[in-house]
């Protein structure tokens, strides 16, 4: 693993608001077809958690293995790679997809259910624990989640270049600048 990829390893609040869009992107149109050609009951209880487990498996595989980003990692600048740095592969892909997007299927059976919720936090809890913020399906697929934005801002400067809040050196106007002055402020010279 690279030492700027473990440097640029997104913070688990990035990764919620892409989620969050991404989810979105997905269930908001799913869900209203969903009602719209079923019974409410059915569409909200078993149409509407198959039909986003499948689209949101597809849209996240495909677009990982494409472009290493979803259109919610992109907004907020984050990418997904492969533990050794490039982008991650079909399979790595599948990988991923397949554990986070698929539980919401089990969704219609009535004890699957319960545990499919407590799997889906568990695995997005583990994102909490290492210095790699790996959830379970990041740590199955190999791939971990960096931040891409530009780091220009929150830098330090290089330790041989005064800061802000360091002045360099100040010089004093007038002092030894022509050849002949004595360095010293009151000098008695003309």
């Amino acid at each position: 693993m690279t030492e700027e990829a473990v440097d640029a390893v997104a913070e688990p609040s990035q990764r919620l608001v892409a989620r969050i869009i991404d989810t979105l992107i997905v269930g908001v149109p799913i869900a209203t077809g969903a009602t719209e050609i079923f019974p409410r009951e059915t569409a909200q209880t078993v149409v509407a958690p198959i039909a986003f487990a499948v689209t949101f498996f597809l849209y996240e595989a495909v677009q990982l293995a494409v472009w290493g980003r979803t259109v919610g990692k992109r907004l907020t600048g984050l990418r997904v790679i492969s533990v050794t740095g490039e982008r991650p592969t079909v399979v790595q892909a599948l990988i991923r997809a397949a554990i986070y997007a698929l539980p919401p299927a089990a969704r219609p059976v009535p004890i699957l259910n319960i545990l499919a919720a407590i799997f889906w936090l568990a695995e997005n809890g583990l994102q909490f624990e290492g210095s790699y913020r790996q959830a379970l399906h990041d740590r199955a697929a190999g791939t971990l989640v960096i931040d891409v934005r530009p780091r220009a801002l929150n830098e330090p400067a290089p330790a041989d270049e005064p800061t802000a809040d360091e002045p360099g050196p100040v010089e004093e106007p007038g002092l030894a600048e022509e050849p002949g002055l004595v360095d010293e402020p009151r000098s008695d010279q003309p």
